[in-house]
């Protein structure tokens, strides 16, 4: 028969073998860099391509993306809304393409028609099962701002150090300038002489180039020309070896 206190003591070692040393706590979801929360709502916009449709965040992935959690029966969010539809325009008007997302309260159901007739954009319907609100840890007239790869890149708290009603000049600026900060920079990592890491946006197309002269001149040469099929890639450089010199890199996107 098998002693009990031998069986704890030994499932005692086995969970501290697992748990393993020094593990980084994960991201909040109002942490930069933190990932965009996985959901799936109901799109109640009309004029949205995919009205009726229950799908998420993932769908916007490969743009910025602004999500703002707002109710339809507050005057406050109404006005923000009706803003918002402005700052697309806005944002358009300068050829800067931005997906613009709101979601709406659970107890604002009943009036969604306060927000479908103020706006273009997709607008989602939180649900008790769902809680879209406690996924990204928000509250009523938070903002946030994610990046191509569903990165947050901004957090702006209801009443916060930093006006975000975008009906004051201020916070309408604000979020502008936020928007515009938001896209990912390519990141382009020589972990030996002759391997690259590309860390940019998956579906996007980048060329990539080295130079043996970094004077004037520059003399920058095209390596090689690649699409991500994920948001990062490794490319040998089998030409660097042979010249033995010491080579700067870069990359820059395509269209």
């Amino acid at each position: 028969m098998h002693n009990p206190n031998c069986i704890r003591i030994t499932l005692a070692l086995v969970i501290l073998a697992f748990a393993g040393p020094g593990q980084a706590e994960p991201l909040s979801p109002r942490d930069p860099g933190a990932p965009w929360p996985v959901w799936e709502l109901v799109d109640f916009q009309p004029k949205s391509p995919k009205y009726n449709q229950t799908y998420g965040l993932n769908e916007f992935r490969g743009r910025v993306t602004l999500v703002a959690l707002l109710a339809t029966w507050c005057p406050y969010c109404q006005r923000q809304v009706a803003k918002m539809e402005e700052l697309k325009k806005d944002l358009e008007s300068d050829r800067v393409r931005v997906n613009f997302v709101a979601v709406n309260i659970q107890s604002g159901e009943g009036d969604q028609h306060e927000f479908t007739s103020r706006c273009s954009f997709p607008l989602f319907q939180d649900t008790e099962e769902v809680n879209a609100f406690k996924l990204h840890r928000g509250r009523k007239d938070d903002y946030f701002i994610y990046n191509e790869r569903g990165e947050l890149t901004d957090y702006f708290p209801y009443l916060g150090d930093r006006k975000s009603d975008l009906t004051s000049s201020e916070g309408y600026e604000n979020i502008k300038q936020a928007i515009l900060k938001a896209p990912y920079k390519t990141k382009l990592v020589a972990e030996t002489v002759i391997k690259l890491t590309i860390k940019g946006v998956q579906g996007r197309t980048y060329r990539v180039q080295y130079s043996e002269d970094l004077g004037p001149d520059k003399k920058w040469r095209t390596l090689k020309k690649i699409t991500l099929l994920t948001d990062r890639a490794e490319i040998v450089d089998t030409t660097a070896t042979p010249s033995r010199k010491r080579r700067f890199y870069r990359t820059e996107e395509l269209p």
